[in-house]
């Protein structure tokens, strides 16, 4: 007997969260990022004439910064034998390879092939993308068609002291967003912190609610105030902690980028607003470099967080450090290590704290949704409000 030809299926396939952790080139994820500016380094990390490799959403490439201060983002191989080149030298606003000296430009475009008697009979131009400076951080569009206005805040523009920092962790950089909108998790996890303020006094209950920009997320205590922290499409949230540092006059706001380098590996950049008045500048950022050089000092986070891993330290017995924020970076770090480099997130029993987490997921697949119909994606707005501390 003939076959039967299957009958055509009447179920449109469906995204799934599985969609939102896997960001490499050419998936839904992926392609969804690169339709907004991410951040991939810090202005005072790469001086003028350095070079440094970076790896990126899956892919690898190459950041410079020309002869002009200006930073250019291309790809990690030359055209000619396919050599590194972030090990080549700048020269003016380009980059010339190491191996034979050919040259390209902050776009990506062979522009020298010294080696060469007769220029190439075709054009040579390897991957190059548009990149800005915003708040100490370099920004990269990495997206099809022209890039869209970089987002601004204006209450980090204002008086006071813009520091950031950076820190590389190894799992997937969905579960950190999920993590930095959960706030219940603060007076059980780091209840041994003062960093936090007096937000670990009781646990709070939380609501959550649309924005023009992502999402908000509220915890309200008992006496009627609300802790907001905004979540801002795609990868970005904002939240508010209590000063610790000298001529501090008020709570910090905060911006953390949560970036992916492949899918279980991602950086954070971590912007913080000090409202610090001009002559206590020099006092603040002191103390600040020398927090950071005694913890630089101490066991590595890394260490800590593998011996309570593995068994060899019990959790509540990890050294107090410092002003409390480098607790919080071990405590998140070993939380977050414990759920997998990408959590399975199909054993999970969700429940009402958790309400800021599924509409974050809900807004992810509708916009993936639409994305793979080819279907118009929401406008989202370029900006967002300062945090609140609810206190």
């Amino acid at each position: 007997m003939p076959a039967t030809a299957a009958a055509p299926s009447t179920v449109q396939d469906r995204v799934s969260v599985d969609d939102i952790v896997h960001t490499g080139p050419g998936t839904l994820g992926g392609r969804y990022l690169r339709r907004s500016w991410q951040p991939v380094y810090q202005v005072a990390d790469l001086p003028i004439g350095w070079t440094v490799p970076l790896k990126i959403l899956g892919e690898n490439l190459t950041l410079f910064r020309g002869s002009s201060g200006k930073f250019y983002l291309v790809g990690n191989r030359c055209a000619h034998r396919g050599t590194q080149l972030s090990t080549g030298m700048v020269d003016g606003e380009g980059l010339r390879c190491a191996y034979h000296g050919w040259k390209y430009d902050g776009e990506g475009r062979c522009v020298d092939q010294p080696s060469e008697p007769r220029p190439m009979s075709r054009p040579l131009k390897i991957t190059g993308y548009p990149c800005r400076e915003y708040l100490g951080l370099v920004f990269a569009y990495m997206g099809e068609g022209e890039p869209p206005e970089l987002p601004n805040f204006p209450h980090f523009e204002g008086e006071g002291i813009v520091v950031s920092h950076r820190i590389v962790w190894p799992f997937n950089y969905f579960q950190h967003l999920e993590n930095a909108i959960d706030e219940v998790h603060i007076g059980f996890l780091h209840a041994v912190s003062p960093y936090q303020g007096g937000i670990n006094n009781e646990v709070p209950v939380i609501s959550t609610e649309r924005t023009d920009f992502g999402l908000v997320q509220y915890g309200a205590r008992s006496k009627g105030a609300k802790r907001a922290t905004y979540y801002f499409m795609p990868n970005l949230t904002s939240w508010s902690q209590p000063p610790n540092f000298p001529g501090e006059n008020s709570w910090r706001d905060m911006l953390g980028y949560r970036v992916p380098i492949d899918d279980h590996n991602h950086v954070t950049y971590t912007v913080t607003h000090a409202h610090v008045p001009e002559s206590q500048r020099e006092a603040f950022l002191a103390h600040r470099k020398k927090e950071w050089d005694d913890l630089a000092k101490l066991t590595p986070v890394e260490d800590i967080s593998d011996d309570v891993m593995s068994g060899r330290m019990r959790f509540q017995d990890i050294p107090f450090r410092g002003s409390g924020a480098d607790m919080t970076r071990i405590q998140d770090r070993i939380i977050m290590m414990g759920q997998g480099s990408i959590v399975a997130r199909e054993y999970e029993n969700l429940g009402e704290a958790d309400t800021a987490i599924v509409l974050l997921r809900q807004i992810w697949l509708e916009e993936l949704q639409a994305l793979r119909d080819g279907k118009p994606l929401k406008k989202w707005a370029r900006t967002m409000p300062a945090p609140t501390s609810g206190l």
